[in-house]
């Protein structure tokens, strides 16, 4: 059945000419209709189309033509990418890539998919929901990528890479008002402070809007955007063969919190003031939160230093040293209601330092990179916990007691994960002949986590006075060490196509759970173990006439120890009714994740094109153990829709000597998904469309350029995640909702 399904998505993928995301530059600047572009996935330079693994890469072209503003708006151009803004945040990052991510942003745990800003990367998810800002492009690396990025980028990896200073003066301004009162600035600069020696840039951004809803109880606005963002490179040339580049950047969320949909009647209500429960929210963003903290804030910071050496014609050497920190505050209102039952808010804090060195050749014959990496990092904060239950859901007192007596409970969960992980790869490419090529490389891989945790109650709101209640106090560490290898094969059949087979394995680290209740529940004391997987691949990638693009990759994915949040009720006093409910993080057990993912552009003539990508991801569990019983054949994955496919068409046409006229109308298509853990039949997601359209006017003799961008158009409502507490005890189901429809003005000038 399944080898049927995907020979059907390969031809139908041929026939109709679903989606990819092979950029190509302004036509007015080329000579053939497809262009080549250049990445640095296996950190050399090479061509995209050259390298046998799956990756799409998105120019800045490519970016301002389909309107892509954030990391969020790459998912329609990307097979088996999903990404989002995490539960009740603006700006924290919840990515998967081939069904393999992790949707917990919480200190201790490891995302699935690394992200890198150009070569750093950015260990918390607080704040990577990156902006576009000065970006010379996006590459997305999928598959494990255990070999030359170690450490938790077994789903794939995400890479922003942007400009370098120049030596020609050169500069833009982006201008953007649209729905919902948005005003976004983006301006970006660059030159040399002296010829040939010192060059500079600086990009700043601004970007705002309204909130989609309110908060009925205040007025207060909820899913807005309030960020400004930049960023800062000084390159000194310091001969021909050395050069030294300094960059510096610094992001600040202060967005209020994200509107939400009230999805059950809370029972519970009626016992706080004796008026009947809320209904179930009619609207996707208005809610009625009582809890008086409705910002979350997000402030990120960076640096590196990276040393270039042109040690000879053939070798070079590379030092890489960086530095980042965050501070996060944010607050949730779990049952959106007037009446605390379950308020949470919370700080984080994390600061990394890492150090990586890279020798790199490049020869006819062979190519290769060996190198090092380092890095020292610690993470931690506080989630502070009031609940509100009524003493009749507890048996406490008579249910019929309405308005009745309230039990309060005040919980804290702090504390701190330092991690301290070397790493040793090297990776090479040999020409066997001259159609074969033999490419391997491996990973040899230490990290060491220490975990201090201290769960606690207390008397009241302030969170000042413990009440003696611990339900984990301790300091416990754990060492893993893992070997990463990858092998691949590849065949020049002719100049414009290559076919490849490839074997890769990767890991992502274990740690410890935070928010582990050792009294009621002993284990949740010890390490959870890394999560590994191992993929096979092979694929095409062509270019036919220098007009269709056409890239095919099916893969394998074993994938074993996954980790997964999930919230459990707890009876604290022994009564047989759940009270109270912690975040358990545990090891579920193995699945399988087969698939087929398909790129194109076909580019008939200079003045239509049409590209697009489709996955189809069949993703399933052997083992899945929950309370020592297999229940797999219960479960399904987190955000993996079994078809997911997109489509682009543009047209672009000369307006005589003056302008050209660009339009692009962009479909995607999402299958039913699962977005949480505890498969919530109230957030589970049917499968939905989304329309996307722009169009796009350049003058040709200047650097000005107007767009019109819709996002949206039919107003699609759609869940990306939520919150479904009824196993714990709790009355409470939320959904978080992707974006309404919106309209966008820009204006640009470039020189």
């Amino acid at each position: 059945m399944l080898t049927k399904k995907l020979l059907s998505l390969h031809l139908a993928a041929i026939s109709v000419l679903p989606l990819a995301t092979t950029s190509y530059a302004d036509t007015r600047a080329r000579d053939s209709l497809l262009e080549e572009i250049v990445v640095t996935a296996r950190k050399r330079s090479e061509t995209l189309q050259d390298i046998p693994m799956a990756i799409s890469a998105l120019s800045e072209q490519s970016l301002e033509r389909n309107a892509i503003n954030n990391l969020a708006d790459l998912q329609a151009q990307v097979p088996s990418l999903t990404v989002y803004a995490a539960r009740g945040t603006s700006s924290t990052a919840t990515v998967y890539i081939r069904g393999i991510g992790q949707s917990d942003p919480l200190w201790g745990v490891e995302p699935g998919v690394g992200i890198y800003l150009n070569d750093v990367y950015i260990s918390r998810p607080q704040g990577a929901l990156l902006d576009m800002l000065d970006v010379e492009r996006v590459e997305v690396l999928r598959g494990p990528q255990g070999t030359l990025y170690g450490r938790n980028t077994i789903g794939g990896a995400v890479k922003y890479i942007t400009k370098k200073p120049s030596e020609e003066t050169s500069g833009k301004l982006d201008l953007a008002a649209g729905s919902y009162g948005q005003l976004d600035v983006r301006a970006a600069a660059s030159g040399a402070l002296i010829d040939d020696t010192l060059l500079a840039s600086v990009a700043l951004g601004s970007f705002n809007r309204d909130g989609f809803g309110e908060n009925l109880q205040t007025g207060a606005a909820v899913s807005d955007k309030k960020l400004t963002t930049g960023r800062v490179n000084l390159e000194w040339l310091v001969s021909e063969d050395w050069s030294v580049l300094l960059s510096a950047d610094k992001t600040r969320d202060s967005s209020h919190v994200r509107g939400a949909q009230r999805m059950l009647v809370n029972g519970f209500e009626p016992y706080f003031a004796g008026a009947a429960p809320l209904p179930v929210s009619t609207d996707r963003y208005d809610v009625d939160n009582g809890f008086d903290l409705d910002e979350n804030f997000t402030d990120t910071q960076g640096a590196s230093l990276t040393v270039a050496w042109q040690l000879a014609e053939a070798w070079s050497a590379k030092s890489i040293t960086a530095w980042r920190e965050g501070e996060t505050e944010g607050a949730i209102d779990f049952d959106m209601g007037p009446y605390a039952i379950a308020d949470v808010d919370a700080n984080y804090d994390d600061e990394q330092l890492s150090q990586e060195f890279q020798l790199n050749y490049q020869g006819d014959q062979w190519q290769g990179v060996v190198g090092v990496y380092l890095l020292d990092a610690t993470a931690g904060g506080e989630v502070r916990n009031r609940f509100g239950l009524p003493a009749a859901a507890l048996g406490y007192a008579p249910p019929n007691l309405i308005p009745g007596p309230i039990i309060n409970i005040y919980g804290a969960s702090g504390g701190e994960v330092e991690t301290q992980s070397i790493a040793l790869y090297g990776d090479a490419s040999w020409q066997l002949s001259d159609n074969w090529n033999l490419s391997a490389g491996v990973r040899v891989s230490q990290e060491r986590k220490e975990a201090t945790v201290l769960n606690e109650g207390f008397t009241d709101d302030s969170f000042t006075q413990p009440s003696g209640q611990v339900t984990a106090d301790f300091t416990n560490d754990e060492t893993w060490r893992d070997v990463s290898p990858r092998l691949a094969l590849d065949y020049r059949y002719s100049d414009d196509t290559l076919v490849y087979a490839s074997v890769g394995r990767g890991f992502k680290s274990g740690g410890f759970n935070v928010r582990a209740d050792t009294v009621n529940v002993p284990r949740s004391g010890d390490p959870y173990d890394p999560e590994t997987v191992v993929t096979y691949e092979m694929g095409v990638k062509s270019t036919l006439a220098d007009q269709l693009q056409l890239n095919v990759a099916f893969f394998h994915s074993d994938y074993r120890d996954i980790q997964l949040s999930i919230f459990t009720g707890v009876d604290t006093d022994n009564d047989g009714i759940n009270d109270s409910f912690f975040g358990d993080f545990t090891n579920a057990g193995k699945g399988e994740i087969r698939g087929v993912e398909v790129e194109y552009v076909w580019s008939p003539s200079r003045y239509f094109t049409v590209s697009g990508n489709a996955a189809y991801l069949d993703a399933s569990y052997q083992e899945y153990l929950s309370g020592g019983v297999n229940v797999a054949d219960q479960r399904t994955f987190t955000d993996v829709p079994e078809l997911a496919y997109s489509i682009n068409a543009q047209w672009q046409t000369d307006l005589g000597d003056v302008a050209t006229l660009n339009a692009n109308i962009i479909y995607s298509w999402r299958d039913e998904v699962q977005p949480t853990t505890n498969q919530s039949d109230l957030i589970l997601q049917p499968a939905f469309g989304l329309w996307n359209a722009n169009i796009q006017l350049a003058a040709l003799n200047s650097g000005w350029r107007l767009a019109l961008e819709g996002k949206n158009l039919a107003d699609e409502h759609y869940r990306t995640t939520g919150y479904d507490l009824r196993d714990s005890g709790f009355p409470i189901v939320s959904g978080y909702y992707g974006d309404p429809r919106t309209v966008t003005l820009r204006a640009s000038y470039e020189f």
